[in-house]
C-alpha cells in the first residue's frame, strides 16, 4: 500500500516556530509542533535573537512532526518555508553566524531612515521596492552596521535572514524568495533583482546577499547530515515559499481581492492580495511580492500582542502570566465602547503604518478618577485595533473594499476581540479553522509549488470559516467618536516630532 502524502509547513515566527503536516488531499492536519525562542534587547532600541537557538527550535520541531507522521503511515511529499520578515545576520565564509540575527523589532537606524524621509530617498526607492523607509528595513540595519560597526561590517561574508541560513545549511545555496527579498527594501519587484542605489545606501555587494530567485523554487535536502538529521528523504523537495504575511493570506483562503486579512500576533497588519502592484503617493502602505504572479498590499503595526502584553503585566502584576490575556479580556468587556472617552495610543516601540515612525510613543489620553483598569484595558483594546483601522483608511484610499476580513493571529482567538474588529471596521469578520494560518499556508504552496493542489481555490476549497461576526450597529456611534479622538491625538504627537 502506497504512503499517504504529506505537505509539511514550517513558519518561523517572531517568538517561536511552528511546524504543521497537512494531508495532501484534504488537508487535515497530521501531526503540528511548536517550540518558543526568546529575543535579546541588549540596549534601548536593539531587540535580537540567536540565531543557532532559532536554528535549534525550528530543526527538533520538525524532526517531532516528521517522526510522527511516519508513524501515522505517511510520508512528506513537501516542504514548504515561511518566515517572519526584515531579519539582518551577519555570517563569515563558512555560513557560520557572527552576530545576533536583528529581528524586525529593532529600532537602532531610526535616524537612518528618518534622513532617508526627509531628503526624499524613501520615495524614490519605494517607487521601485515597494518598501516604506522604516528602521525595521534590512536597508537600514545594514547602513547602521557600516557607520557604526564597521569591524563587523568588514568581517562578514554575507547579510542573510533566517530562512535563508536555513535553506544554506540544508543545500549549501544562499537563496532568498522574492517575497521574502522584497521586504528587505533592497529588491526592485518589476525586474525581480536587487535595486542598485538600494545596494550603493547599504554599502554591500550582491555577492554579499543571497540569491532572489522566484517562490515556487524548489531545492532537495543536499546534506546528508542534515538530512539523517531530520530523517527525511534527500530527494523530498524544500519550497522557498513567501512571507509570513503572504502566506497568513494564503492560509486563511484570502487570495482575491475582495478578501482582506487581518492579523493581530506579536504585531498586527493588514494585507490583500493583488494581481497588479498598487503603491500609496505617500508611501504609506507597503507593495510586496506574494508569489510568483501576485503582489501583496498592505501595511503592518507594531501596535499589537507584546504592547498588550506589556500593559497586561503593568496592570494584572497578580495574575499568572499564562492567565492574563483571559482575565484582561474579562475587564474590559466590563467597560464600554469607547472607554467613557479614555484613548490609548499603543505606541510603545513606534510604529510603522501608516506613520512610519519609530519615534512614536505610547499615550494614555482622558484618563479620569472614575476609571479603573477595567476602562484602561478596554482603552488598550481599542488603541490595537485603531492603529489597523488607521491602515484601512489609507487602503480604502487605494481602493480596496472587501465584503469581509478574514481573521489570524492569536489575538483573534477571544469573541470580544473578534466582535470589535467587526464593530470598528464596519466590516463582517470571518475566523477560519486553521488557527496556525502561515504554516498551514506554507504547506499549502509547497503542495501548489509540487503539483499536488492544482490551484490558490483548491486551497480555498480546504478551509471552512465556522466563527463570522456581522457589524452591531449599537456601539457604531462609540467607536466612531473613540477613532476620531484616537486620530487627533496621534496627528498631536506627529506634529509634537516635527511631522503634521
Amino acid at each position: 500500500m502506497p504512503h499517504a502524502a504529506a505537505l509539511v509547513g514550517i513558519d518561523l515566527g517572531t517568538s517561536a516556530v511552528k511546524v504543521a503536516a497537512h494531508a495532501a488531499d484534504d488537508g487535515r492536519e497530521l501531526a503540528e509542533a511548536t517550540q518558543a525562542y526568546g529575543l535579546q534587547t541588549p540596549a534601548q532600541g536593539f531587540v535580537e535573537q540567536n540565531a543557532d537557538e532559532v536554528y535549534r527550535a525550528t530543526m527538533r520541531s520538525l524532526r517531532s512532526v516528521l517522526d510522527e507522521i511516519k508513524l501515522r503511515g505517511a510520508e512528506p511529499a513537501a516542504v514548504g518555508f515561511s518566515a517572519a520578515m526584515h531579519g539582518v545576520l551577519a555570517v563569515d565564509a563558512r555560513g557560520e553566524p557572527i552576530s545576533p540575527l536583528i529581528n524586525w523589532m529593532d529600532r537602532r537606524s531610526a535616524r537612518i531612515a528618518e534622513e532617508w524621509r526627509r531628503d526624499g530617498t524613501a520615495a524614490e526607492l519605494y517607487a521601485r521596492t515597494g518598501a516604506p523607509m522604516h528602521p525595521m528595513l534590512p536597508l537600514c540595519k545594514l547602513r547602521w552596521l557600516a557607520q557604526n560597526d564597521p569591524s563587523l561590517f568588514t568581517r562578514a561574508s554575507r547579510f542573510v535572514g533566517m530562512k535563508e541560513l536555513c535553506v544554506y545549511r540544508w543545500t549549501g545555496e544562499w537563496l532568498v524568495d522574492d517575497a521574502i527579498a522584497s521586504a528587505t527594501g533592497m529588491l526592485d519587484t518589476q525586474t525581480r533583482a536587487w535595486d542598485p542605489h538600494a545596494l550603493e545606501l547599504s554599502g554591500v555587494g550582491p555577492e554579499r546577499l543571497s540569491t532572489p530567485v522566484s517562490c515556487s523554487t524548489q531545492r532537495a535536502v543536499s546534506r546528508s547530515a542534515v538530512a539523517g538529521t531530520l530523517g527525511i528523504d534527500a530527494g523530498t523537495p524544500i519550497v522557498l515559499a513567501s512571507s509570513d504575511g503572504a502566506l497568513a493570506n494564503l492560509g486563511t483562503g484570502a487570495f482575491h481581492s475582495d478578501l482582506l486579512t487581518l492579523t493581530l500576533g506579536t504585531s498586527g497588519a493588514l494585507r490583500i492580495v493583488s494581481d497588479r502592484p498598487s503603491l500609496d503617493a505617500q508611501g504609506r502602505t507597503f507593495c510586496y511580492l506574494f508569489d510568483d504572479t501576485h503582489w501583496l498590499v498592505g501595511g503592518p503595526t507594531s501596535s499589537a500582542g507584546a504592547v498588550l502584553e506589556h500593559i497586561f503585566g503593568l496592570l494584572l502584576p497578580d495574575v499568572p502570566e499564562e492567565k492574563r490575556f483571559a482575565r484582561a479580556i474579562e475587564l474590559a468587556a466590563g467597560a464600554p465602547a469607547g472607554a467613557d472617552g479614555l484613548t490609548i495610543l499603543p505606541f510603545l516601540s513606534g510604529e510603522r503604518a501608516p506613520y512610519w515612525r519609530g519615534d512614536l510613543r505610547g499615550l494614555i489620553a482622558g484618563l479620569d478618577l472614575a476609571h479603573d483598569r477595567r476602562f484602561i484595558l478596554r482603552a488598550a483594546f481599542e488603541g490595537v485595533v485603531f492603529a489597523l483601522l488607521s491602515v484601512f483608511v489609507v487602503m480604502r484610499e487605494l481602493g480596496v473594499n472587501p465584503s469581509a476580513i478574514v481573521l489570524s493571529g492569536g489575538l483573534t482567538h477571544a469573541a470580544f476581540v473578534r466582535q470589535m474588529i467587526a464593530d470598528v471596521f464596519e466590516v463582517e469578520t470571518q475566523l477560519p479553522d486553521r488557527p496556525e494560518a502561515s504554516a498551514f499556508g506554507a504547506a499549502m504552496f509547497a503542495g501548489l509549488a509540487i503539483g499536488a493542489l492544482p490551484s490558490l481555490d483548491a486551497v480555498g476549497a480546504l478551509l471552512r470559516y465556522p466563527e463570522t461576526y456581522a457589524p452591531q450597529a449599537a456601539d457604531r456611534a462609540a467607536y466612531r467618536a473613540a477613532f476620531q479622538r484616537f486620530e487627533e491625538r496621534a496627528r498631536a504627537e506627529l506634529r509634537a516630532l516635527g511631522t503634521a
